[in-house]
């Protein structure tokens, strides 16, 4: 579904990401881990088309999406929950989740996949007219969430959707991430924390300086003594 060739990102002089090959298959969810700097969030980026990558290409569902209009790229089925959750404070879940699903050809589908948001998350459906700025942190990634989920994506990617959260709220998103595959859903999980990737995803993809250092399923890994004592103790 989606294949990442030889990627670089440069930021000027700065090499953010060196040669960075990975894929992701249908149904899966898989993981990019490593430590605050790593390149990361630049992979996630270059993916939605917030970054032009130096080199290298990014095709998804068969085709070559570099220099692709991000918008674009969310009609076709990409769908990113950013770090930081951008969320509109000064609106209400409910209208957070319309401008989520803004591009959908119907009203009817809209409908149908807000049903599904609020089935994924009762909370929100208890709040929907709350304003999303008085939310907790925890509830305003479910949010944040719901809104990748709004734009019906056949894979969506999740940049550090742990950040800040406190561990029964992380436990909650691990959830979420597994109910997701009922959905038929693709998930790309970019994150800092290693206990969560490592439950819940397929495979994962270890960075650290801009290059990819190990890639294997989460079992394999955790039988490596090097991953574990630099990458997966967190």
């Amino acid at each position: 579904m989606l294949e990442v060739d030889n990627l670089v990102v440069r930021y000027g002089p700065f090499l953010a990401c060196d040669r960075i090959s990975l894929n992701v298959r249908p149904g899966e969810i898989v993981g990019i881990i490593g430590p605050n700097g790593a390149g990361k969030s630049s992979i996630a980026r270059s993916i939605v088309g917030f970054v032009k990558p130096a080199a290298g290409d990014i095709r998804f569902l068969g085709q070559s999406i570099v220099g692709t209009p991000s918008h674009h790229l969310i009609r076709s089925g990409l769908s990113l929950v950013p770090e930081g959750r951008g969320l509109f404070a000064q609106m209400s879940v409910e209208e957070n989740l319309l401008m989520g699903g803004y591009a959908l050809p119907s009203q009817e589908r809209r409908k149908t996949l807000m049903a599904r948001c609020y089935d994924l998350f009762p909370m929100l459906k208890q709040r929907r007219r709350q304003m999303a700025g008085t939310l907790s942190g925890g509830q305003q990634q479910m949010v944040a969430v719901a809104i990748g989920l709004m734009g019906d994506p056949k894979l969506c990617i999740f940049d550090e959707p742990s950040l800040g959260l406190a561990p029964i709220v992380i436990q909650q998103i691990g959830e979420t991430l597994q109910a997701m595959r009922k959905l038929d859903l693709t998930v790309l999980l970019i994150e800092q924390n290693a206990k969560l990737t490592s439950t819940v995803a397929d495979r994962i993809y270890v960075v650290a300086a801009g290059l990819i250092q190990f890639h294997d399923t989460p079992q394999k890994l955790l039988q490596n003594p090097e991953v574990l004592e630099k990458f997966l103790s967190a």
